[in-house]
């Protein structure tokens, strides 16, 4: 399915236009109504420290913020495994070496710091806040954003990039969808998939929290989703089973993580399913059934009586081993 392509600047540009556009029309019905002989020479008003609105077409400044002024974006769609790449290493690098060329996007928050310095949130710029830290300056511009605009602005920065996996997309749409921030109809838009793969795979949700996963899919990078929603089905259909099979593959296998898990777990509760024992006591022997999927073993002890097949032959009917 191609992508709408979503620019975060165009994005950027569309949430401020409106705001400015008010805020000039104000500037001008303002003017209208000040007698001609009220209006100062602006370097006056500088020198006295008088606020005055800038004009629309004045680019917003650049804020140089230590970092511990900026926390994460409520709804970010880093994962913590997505900051020790290579991708990140060569981030960093280039800004220990240049400087950092591209700002973030932050928005204001009434918390301040200790010692009284404003706390702004991270909403666009995770990756260059994190490699930022070694120079101690993170730059970014300051929007002013409601939870709705700032969602957005993140989403049109995934269509920009490609590191982002689907599960780590994943991870961040649940609290978005659980807060009603906005519905998967616009989030499917916004990132580029299927409305009803999206839809889908949000029946999961219950599943990944109920069997609490985050403690086995720990690298974002090795984490299939369409694997964490088989299992999901599975859980849907045989919770008991699942749950016993998450515990059997944590215990058997402890180093097990991501994909490795899940398939782990998978592959237990079919070969659980599938298998089938059964024990038959004869007139002068025993039987042992095992089914397996389609492979079926029968082994005697003790030589049965000819009387005895017919026993034998509709237990197999009875475990659908034979038609």
């Amino acid at each position: 399915m191609s992508k709408k392509k979503n620019n975060v600047g165009d994005l950027l540009a569309s949430l401020t236009s409106s705001k400015e556009t008010m805020e000039l029309d104000e500037q001008k019905e303002q003017v209208s109504k000040t007698p001609k002989e009220s209006i100062v020479n602006p370097a006056i008003g500088l020198a006295t420290g008088a606020t005055v609105k800038r004009a629309p077409s004045v680019k917003e400044p650049v804020l140089q913020l230590k970092h511990d002024q900026v926390k994460l974006f409520k709804y970010h769609d880093r994962h913590k495994s997505s900051l020790e790449t290579q991708k990140m290493f060569q981030i960093r690098r280039s800004i220990e070496e240049e400087g950092q060329h591209y700002p973030g996007v932050v928005r204001k928050t009434s918390e301040v710091t200790e010692d009284g310095r404003a706390i702004y949130e991270l909403i666009v710029g995770r990756l260059r806040f994190e490699a930022s830290r070694s120079v101690g300056v993170f730059l970014a511009f300051l929007k002013d954003l409601n939870d709705t605009e700032a969602t957005k602005i993140m989403f049109s920065e995934n269509e920009d990039r490609q590191d982002i996996t689907p599960f780590e997309r994943w991870l961040s749409i649940i609290p978005i969808v659980n807060d009603n921030i906005m519905g998967t109809s616009e989030i499917a838009r916004l990132i580029g998939w299927d409305k009803g793969n999206l839809s889908r795979s949000l029946k999961a949700i219950q599943f990944y929290n109920e069997c609490n996963l985050e403690q086995f899919l720990v690298d974002v990078a090795k984490v299939r989703l369409s694997v964490l929603i088989e299992l999901a089905t599975l859980y849907s259909e045989k919770p008991d089973e699942v749950e016993k099979a998450i515990s059997f593959v944590e215990e058997r296998y402890p180093s097990r993580k991501d994909n490795l898990f899940l398939k782990g777990v998978i592959k237990r509760v079919k070969d659980v399913e599938d298998v089938v024992v059964d024990t038959l006591f004869l007139s002068g022997s025993k039987v042992k059934i095992k089914k397996k999927g389609d492979n079926l073993s029968l082994t005697f002890s003790g030589v049965p009586h000819e009387s005895d097949f017919k026993t034998i032959i509709e237990k197999l009917k009875e475990i659908k081993s034979i038609l």
